[in-house]
């Protein structure tokens, strides 16, 4: 059961992803998926295995769901966070889409941990919260670094 909504929710928003209107280029929307997703498998594998804060499932289709979860799902989120973080042009609008983006990952988290993918060792939900703020706003940071290279690789080309 698990799998299943697993892939319907991966499908989904890989479609979903594909059909909105991004701001970003490729480069910078791949840069951002790289590193998020970097982050997000070094997190969720320091928290389980090595500090004992998580314990993640033994069951191999139930692994899966993870895999999908950590690996695509919240990279792809924080993909979409920033398309929407830049068109935004009021910080309304722009504390909406980290708002909206933070339930989308807190919701993915806690059907995990519905399903027994996740279980809560020496952890909880207000640590998980935390936990993705802090994947969005290293969303943040990494979208300003690919703006930054992408500025100054526009100043070298405009010398020639």
């Amino acid at each position: 059961m698990a799998l299943s909504i697993y892939f319907t929710i991966t499908i989904l928003l890989l479609h979903f992803a594909y059909h909105v209107q991004k701001p970003l280029n490729f480069l910078q929307n791949a840069l951002i998926f790289m590193m998020i997703a970097i982050i997000t498998r070094q997190c969720v594998t320091l928290l389980a295995l090595e500090w004992h804060y998580l314990k993640m499932t033994e069951n191999h289709w139930l692994f899966i769901c993870l895999l999908l979860c950590r690996d695509i799902l919240t990279p792809m989120v924080t993909v979409l966070f920033a398309n929407y973080y830049v068109r935004a042009n009021t910080p309304f609008y722009k504390m909406a889409a980290f708002l909206i983006a933070l339930g989308v990952l807190l919701a993915a988290h806690k059907l995990a941990v519905h399903f027994h993918i996740l279980t809560y060792l020496k952890w909880n939900f207000f640590y998980t919260t935390l936990l993705n703020a802090g994947f969005l706003l290293a969303t943040l940071g990494v979208l300003k670094l690919a703006t930054f290279l992408q500025t100054l690789e526009s100043r070298q080309n405009e010398s020639l």
